[in-house]
């Protein structure tokens, strides 16, 4: 057997001659990229990192059955985390970067009341077969999401890529400040998907969609700020916190949804009444170039950024500042400027200087950085020196370990786990190079 192009021969008698001729000609006389032939290019360290970096910018969607959140994928294994916080229901002892060792039983933790209460309810509820079968199989539904989460973040983690240039693409995509305040002739115009959403160009959202926000209305969290203040107290970790006014509300989406007072008649504004009200500020003025940027946002899923919410507070005559950190040459000078300013913001509160945690009755923070918004409800800062945002993310509800103890005086051994999932620190705040606030 000839190669017909060079003459090759392979040795002869060799049990797979055929193969070994197949293999010649593949690597040397193929058309075009072989695939047997490795790419040499792929070997260098700065090649590979743009590589990443292009990567990093892909959204791709949360596994977890019931989220629809589509989430940048250097992100994905922090969400799974946090999707993990929610899913606590206090019967872990201890969160996974912890060093605690964990306890047989942490609701042994909770004070005398809380157990004869749990004792008095749970006889209450035994003669019921039907509420033991019902109860079972919570707990089982329960249990498999939790399973499937940490399963999901074991498939999906990454390995983490050491960058020694400053990073370009991460955190730049976020709703341009300039759209506050318009500068110059410089005309709007219309924004893509990586500032609005995967529904950028959606004209209207589905009637399924429609139907279930208006029979289910939102999951709303009260009074979890005295909880998360009860909390703080019991964290060996916090040096000293801040707290905003102890009504506000944790607003979360539905399942499937995705993300995205004396106004609003004692009520909690609906995703449509919101909607209306951005538009009517529009009509009047306010932000108007806003409608082009976005297309108009009425009956939508498209993402409003802190130009919107502040056309609405301003059509309703709510006082508001919009504050914008951006620094995109220097890692981490955006992240401190903005820790900064929100420590400042709430050290202006009225509070009792003596106390470790300190409760003011400040409005919150309205807080948006590149595909998501969120509200911040305080800050903290950790014996080493750490600082966190405490924050009220729409992504995720409130865990049974907190909304069990509303209203309630408690003793908590594992305050730091449960804590953990109202935290964004370094971890989460390093990704970005922009961030926007109002308040």
């Amino acid at each position: 057997m000839e190669c017909p192009f060079c003459g090759f021969k392979p040795p002869q008698g060799q049990e797979h001659e055929d193969y070994a001729m197949q293999l010649h000609i593949e690597t040397e006389h193929s058309e075009g990229k072989s695939p047997f032939v490795p790419d040499e290019s792929l070997s260098n360290p700065e090649h590979a990192a743009g590589n990443l970096d292009a990567a990093s910018t892909a959204y791709v969607e949360c596994p977890i059955e019931g989220c629809n959140e589509v989430v940048v994928r250097d992100e994905l294994d922090y969400h799974l985390e946090l999707h993990s916080d929610e899913a606590d229901d206090g019967s872990a002892t201890t969160h996974p970067e912890s060093g605690a060792a964990p306890a047989t039983d942490p609701t042994t933790a909770i004070g005398g009341d809380d157990v004869r209460r749990t004792r008095s309810a749970k006889r209450r509820r035994s003669p019921a077969a039907r509420d033991i079968s019902q109860d079972s199989e919570e707990v089982a539904a329960h249990s498999r999401r939790k399973k499937a989460i940490f399963a999901w973040r074991n498939i999906l983690s990454m390995p983490k890529w050491n960058k020694s240039k400053p990073e370009t693409d991460s955190g730049t995509t976020a709703a341009p400040s300039s759209s506050t305040v318009p500068d110059g002739p410089k005309q709007p115009k219309q924004l893509g998907k990586a500032e609005l959403g995967r529904f950028a160009h959606e004209k209207k959202m589905p009637d399924w969609l429609v139907k279930m926000l208006k029979r289910d209305g939102q999951v709303v969290g009260q009074d979890v700020i005295p909880v998360l203040k009860q909390m703080l107290q019991q964290s060996e970790s916090t040096e000293y916190a801040y707290l905003c006014h102890p009504c506000v509300q944790h607003v979360s989406k539905l399942r499937r949804e995705g993300g995205s007072h004396n106004q609003f008649n004692g009520t909690l504004p609906s995703i449509f009444d919101i909607q209306e009200f951005i538009e009517a500020a529009w009509d009047r003025g306010i932000n108007q170039q806003g409608r082009v940027e976005t297309g108009g946002v009425r009956g939508t899923r498209k993402y409003i950024g802190t130009p919107e919410a502040q056309a609405m507070f301003r059509y309703l005559n709510v006082p508001c500042v919009a504050q914008g950190f951006k620094n995109k040459q220097e890692a981490g000078k955006a992240e401190a400027s903005l820790l900064f300013n929100v420590e400042q913001y709430f050290a202006q509160g009225v509070y009792s200087p003596g106390d470790r945690v300190r409760c003011t009755m400040l409005p919150p923070i309205y807080f948006q950085h590149a595909g998501h918004s969120m509200t911040i409800v305080g800050i903290e800062k950790e014996t080493n020196g750490k600082a966190n945002l405490l924050v009220f993310d729409p992504m995720f509800r409130d865990a049974a370990v907190i909304t069990q103890r509303i209203g309630r005086k408690f003793k908590y051994k594992y305050a730091d786990s449960a804590i953990h999932a109202y935290r964004r620190g370094h971890k989460y705040l390093r990704r970005y190079r922009e961030f926007e606030c109002l308040r």
